[in-house]
């Protein structure tokens, strides 16, 4: 199976680099059989040239993809999910915190006449939305029956993407009820369907879970403008195991140290702020999935325990995160 390079792709464009985080782009490598990325993140670029590798096996691997996810490999949002009172809290949680997952994505709770659920847009080229979009859509169902014990079926499904040749394969999650070509993504229930409730709630773990997804979104808010450039290049860094500097980071921005640091200052950030933001937000992710101490302080540019975890202390007890 050939290589996929993460290391050299979109260079030139790197301040308008989203990313995919989680492990989506690394069971798509474990499906393709490919060399393991260290780091979860993945660019669009990247994720598209992964799935469209995967669909030369698979025309459907949208649809199938979720079923290669193992409980490790799950989003903390389809841990969360499990742990909601019902079925519609689940989407409330799913709403209100899919922008931690990937750039690109926006979820938004809808009514219509005959039910609500949920509208997913992607902001991504046409091809790989539409691989996502099934991902999702199909994660979403079998999260559902999973946490309700139930064969749970949207009352209506609706795709923006044209018909595929493989369309008979959406009834075992969607039924009967697909549009294709349609204005929105959009999964709606029913609400006696909304109203299952989730076998393993627990309102203790929705709470703890939501503490930290906001804090997540708070410090996603920080990182706008330039120091959402300054997050993206310093994250590009630690992926290929270089340091992090400002003077490496404002080489990358074409910028001098000095004014990348006025540009932060603006911001009311310095530079050792974003960095800790970003490892902070980092480390989070890699303790849930399980990565040990040491694992986790290479990752994060740390030669030494030590050094990570005094840098660790400081990131959290920091008021910025």
């Amino acid at each position: 199976m050939r290589e996929l390079d993460k290391n050299t792709r979109e260079r030139a464009n790197l301040p308008a680099r989203r990313f995919h985080r989680g492990p989506l782009g690394q069971v798509l490598e474990r499906f393709l059989h490919s060399r393991a990325s260290a780091s979860p993140d993945f660019s669009l670029v990247e994720l598209e040239q992964l799935w469209l590798a995967a669909a030369e096996h698979d025309p459907a691997i949208g649809l199938h993809l979720f079923a290669q996810f193992s409980p490790q490999d799950w989003h903390v949002l389809a841990h969360l999910c499990l742990f909601c009172a019902d079925v519609a809290e689940s989407s409330r949680c799913w709403a209100r915190y899919a922008s931690l997952a990937a750039d690109s994505d926006q979820l938004r709770i809808v009514e219509e006449g005959e039910g609500a659920g949920v509208e997913l847009t992607i902001d991504a080229p046409p091809q790989l939305a539409r691989y996502l979009v099934e991902h999702y859509m199909v994660m979403a169902v079998t999260q559902m029956r999973r946490g309700t014990g139930q064969s749970v079926l949207p009352l209506r499904a609706r795709f923006r993407h044209a018909r595929p040749a493989y369309h008979e394969q959406y009834r075992p999650w969607f039924g009967e009820r697909v549009e294709f070509n349609a204005e929105h993504n959009r999964l709606l229930f029913d609400q006696p369907t909304q109203a299952l409730p989730m076998l393993n709630r627990h309102a203790g773990m929705v709470e703890l879970l939501c503490q930290e997804l906001d804090r997540r979104l708070a410090q996603r808010r920080q990182l706008g403008g330039w120091a959402g450039k300054v997050a993206a290049s310093a994250r590009q860094a630690l992926e290929q195991g270089l340091p992090a500097s400002l003077e490496s980071v404002a080489e990358s921005l074409h910028q001098s140290p000095r004014t990348l640091r006025r540009r932060l200052e603006e911001q009311d950030l310095s530079f050792r702020q974003v960095l800790d933001l970003l490892r902070g937000e980092l480390e989070q992710y890699y303790e849930l999935q399980g990565f040990s101490r040491a694992q986790i302080g290479e990752r994060l540019g740390y030669n030494d325990s030590a050094a990570y975890l005094h840098a660790r202390k400081r990131w959290r007890d920091s008021p910025s995160a």
